[in-house]
């Protein structure tokens, strides 16, 4: 298999207690996504020692450019939200959240910092795959047993599995989807029957009935497969074999589902210029994003403050619901923050995503990298509300290891240069 390269299989046998600590508070995040705010501990722990490495270690650690850009991009989102609380309609909430949404971000710094240091990322990757890998066949089980592992039930309409009663398995999944890949193509290296782990994640994403997490599982196969076809030149033999496989995947679950079918039909009807289809289509998006976009032409520079789309949509009669956010991340911060919050934003992500290609070499490892942080600040993400605190603990922490893979990669490449200068007597 020319295209695929080789593995850092190093075993962690030089890994310090710091590292030791780092990993396992990282890999307990991904444990507890099912189990709702107790996925805060961890992070919480992270955020802290984080804290105390820029107390302790300041000039080390602002020293590391894929730190200093991580916190580029943590002030690009959260400065709009302190400008934000002078005309805040829920100032309690607002400054609630931007209060706490500094250490979700930072929770992302420890990993990248270990990441200089050692090469976790092997280590890590397997973790993400491992725990996606038991949610999958959780969720398998509880489709055709009635219940899952822990008994929770089926409710014949969408999955749920560990994560029940929310249905935010099939999001969270497909969030995690770029970092599953890369775990992945490195592990058929060793054996090309791993390539088989994916199948179970993929129907288990389409099973859950999310049509967001859906779509974020296409754009991150498309973008994934074009990654490995531009980078490996593949034959089109296999590619023509891979996406067969996955369009017979995708249709042995859309037949065994009638549930799941008809949502992917209901859908469809987005393309009639109909409202009334449309809302149907997107479980009422439509309706409220009209709301949305009128209120944000209310306060259009600094925007609502957080949280503050609820109420004011309804007093200002422009929604007769009281949604609880606004489904789309762009127009959340927009309403929220404002064109300066929006433009903030924009531009640290792109910034951030540009940062990540050129640092990792604009090779296969910083194109995963730069995927998995795009798709998790995706503007047109349409399933969480972007400063939710759920939303927080599963974004920064892809955020963290997707950029740790990029520093592996670029550390890796750095040692091997080295010992070729070495090598050949260069200075």
């Amino acid at each position: 298999m020319p295209f695929l390269p080789k593995n850092d299989a190093r075993m962690p046998s030089d890994w310090d207690g710091w590292t030791w600590g780092i990993v396992t508070l990282f890999s307990l995040t991904i444990f507890a996504l099912p189990f709702g705010r107790s996925v805060n501990a961890p992070l919480a722990l992270l955020a802290l020692l984080a804290i105390w490495l820029l107390a302790t270690r300041g000039k080390e650690i602002i020293g590391r450019p894929a730190i200093r850009w991580l916190l580029v991009l943590l002030t690009a989102i959260w400065l709009p939200q302190l400008l934000a609380l002078a005309g805040a309609a829920n100032f309690e909430r607002a400054s609630n959240t931007a209060a706490y949404y500094p250490f979700y971000a930072l929770a992302a710094l420890p990993v990248i910092w270990a990441a200089y240091r050692h090469d976790i990322t092997p280590f890590l990757l397997n973790v993400v795959l491992g725990v996606c890998l038991v949610w999958a066949i959780d969720g398998l089980i509880q489709f055709f047993l009635g219940s899952n592992l822990f008994g929770f039930p089926y409710n014949e309409r969408r999955l749920t599995g560990m994560f029940h009663p929310n249905l935010t398995m099939g999001v969270v999944m497909a969030q995690l989807l770029p970092l599953v890949l890369e775990a992945v193509r490195r592990l058929m290296h060793r054996r090309l029957v791993w390539g088989l782990t994916l199948l179970p994640i993929l129907m288990t994403i389409v099973l859950t009935g999310s049509r967001s997490a859906m779509l974020v599982m296409g754009l991150a196969v498309l973008a994934y497969g074009g990654l490995v076809v531009w980078r490996y030149r593949v034959r089109w033999q296999w590619m023509l074999a891979a996406l067969l496989g996955l369009v017979l995947a995708i249709s042995a679950v859309l037949t065994v589902s009638p549930q799941t079918r008809d949502r992917v039909m209901v859908t469809a009807k987005v393309f009639d210029f109909d409202r009334e289809a449309f809302n149907a289509a997107t479980a009422m998006r439509g309706d409220v994003w009209t709301a949305g976009w009128q209120l944000a032409q209310d306060d259009p520079w600094l925007g609502v403050g957080v949280r503050g789309f609820e109420a004011l949509a309804v007093d200002r009669g422009y929604s007769e619901v009281r949604y609880t956010h606004l489904h789309l991340f762009a127009l959340d911060v927009q309403v929220s923050t404002g064109l300066i919050g929006l433009s903030a934003y924009l531009l640290g992500y792109v910034l951030f995503l540009v940062f990540l290609w050129r640092y990792g070499g604009r090779d296969m490892i910083a194109g995963a990298g730069a995927l998995a942080v795009g798709l998790a600040l995706w503007p047109l993400n349409t399933h969480f509300g972007f400063y939710a605190s759920y939303t927080l603990a599963v974004v920064w922490p892809v955020i963290g290891l997707a950029t740790a893979l990029v520093v592996a990669g670029e550390r890796h490449r750095a040692i091997v240069n080295s010992s070729l200068g070495a090598g050949t007597g260069a200075d």
